[in-house]
């Protein structure tokens, strides 16, 4: 019986890069240049806005250009660290397992270094920054492990 893989396809890595480039486009366009089109200003519902005052469950007037950056990173990336390899077995799974854990301990140290080494708005902007990272260290982490997995010579 053929084991089911929750994992996407591995033509959704493809798209993911994709996703991905657009996203830090847009990134670099909205904060490095403050590029906000009109056609993105949109009336938004919002549980909690804080701007010169703080709004609760109101629609407000706001620019969607940071929420599509966040979106079109967050899931290129995703669909970049969850995309199947050409070839999956139990020796990947195993990696893919590994990976999760040194994702995680990255994950924490970030925090804890963001944490005690920036403050005020810093560190909302390395909160921003972390949304992603996880992803990114998973994914970096498990293509470091499946080479050096590839590199070793086959006990046979």
């Amino acid at each position: 019986m053929k084991k089911q893989s929750i994992l996407l396809p591995v033509n959704f890595r493809f798209v993911g890069i994709l996703f991905f480039m657009a996203g830090l486009i847009l990134g670099i366009a909205r904060f490095h240049y403050g590029f906000k089109p009109e056609l993105l200003n949109f009336k938004m519902f919002a549980f909690y806005s804080s701007y010169l005052e703080n709004k609760y469950m109101e629609i407000i007037q706001n620019n969607l250009g940071e929420e599509l950056t966040g979106f079109f990173m967050m899931t290129g990336l995703f669909m970049v660290a969850f995309s199947r390899e050409k070839e999956e077995n139990e020796q990947k799974d195993g990696l893919r397992l590994k990976s999760f854990f040194i994702a995680a301990y990255l994950n924490f140290l970030f925090l804890l270094a963001a944490l005690f080494f920036t403050f005020g708005l810093a560190f909302v902007y390395m909160l921003m920054v972390n949304i992603g990272f996880g992803l990114l260290s998973y994914f970096i982490s498990f293509q470091t492990l499946l080479f050096l997995s590839r590199s070793k010579p086959s006990k046979t």
